[in-house]
């Protein structure tokens, strides 16, 4: 069933695999070369003598013929499963940042379900004035920089990605609250340090955090509770991080971020 498997349903990932099947389809291709020499010897009464030099031939005919033949097929299905993958890959990425991007994100989080999860939702403030002011290429540099001091300071942690415009999110199990706050803070003070220099200007930009960690939580309400920090940031003046677990009510319909 190996070779079977190996000549009808190949799985083809990489260089080894081509020379997998080419090994595959040419033995394959010599068994049955050689079982038709026998079925002539036996049916047809020739003599058994030249059954050696006709397997010489058979085999001859098969390296010249079917191991280029399988070598082209092998070299087909890597580069299907190459654009396969690739494809995958493209499917799962924001494409001005190489982030995930919300659907990868959302499958990251699902496959951390169970565990105590933290997550972060950040947003670059005052993002449309940047906009207007600098233009929009210049605002996509400005995402792509937030995107990479993203990465750099949490990605070792859990999954970042861009899951909208100028929005950002953060997703992790059982990290130390400790850690990730403290991540999240020099993340905030990069991007309000780190100018972006685009055509000879530099600009300045800020992000506002919200962050929600509730160990049972599904992810639903926790994104709930992530995007309600990030509102009360943007509320207390922006450039801030936001735990949704130190806000403190201090008069009705009025909040504190602590």
């Amino acid at each position: 069933m190996g070779l079977w498997n190996n000549v009808f349903r190949p799985v083809v990932t990489d260089k080894s695999d081509v020379r997998r099947y080419v090994a595959s389809v040419t033995l394959f291709a010599w068994i049955v070369a050689e079982l038709g020499d026998c079925v002539q010897q036996a049916f047809m009464f020739v003599n058994w003598a030249n059954l050696f030099e006709q397997a010489a031939v058979s085999t001859l005919v098969v390296l010249v013929i079917a191991a280029p033949i399988a070598r082209t097929m092998g070299r087909a299905h890597l580069a299907l499963h190459l654009a396969r993958s690739e494809a995958e890959r493209l499917g799962r990425t924001d494409p001005l940042t190489g982030l995930a991007n919300r659907r990868a994100f959302y499958e990251a989080a699902g496959r951390l379900q169970g565990g105590a999860l933290a997550l972060v939702i950040a947003d670059i403030d005052r993002f449309k004035r940047i906009n207007d002011t600098f233009g929009h290429a210049a605002g996509d540099e400005v995402i792509k920089a937030v995107g990479r001091l993203m990465q750099e300071e949490l990605g070792q942690l859990g999954a970042v990605a861009r899951v909208g415009g100028e929005e950002f999110a953060f997703v992790t199990a059982d990290l130390d609250g400790a850690t990730l706050h403290e991540r999240l803070m020099r993340f905030r003070s990069r991007v309000a340090l780190e100018a972006v220099v685009f055509e000879g200007r530099r600009i300045h930009a800020t992000v506002s955090a919200g962050l929600a960690a509730h160990a049972g939580a599904d992810f639903k309400t926790l994104y709930a509770a992530a995007d309600k920090a990030l509102y009360i940031a943007k509320a207390a003046g922006r450039d801030r991080v936001v735990d949704v677990d130190r806000i403190e009510e201090t008069s009705p319909g009025m909040l504190r971020a602590v």
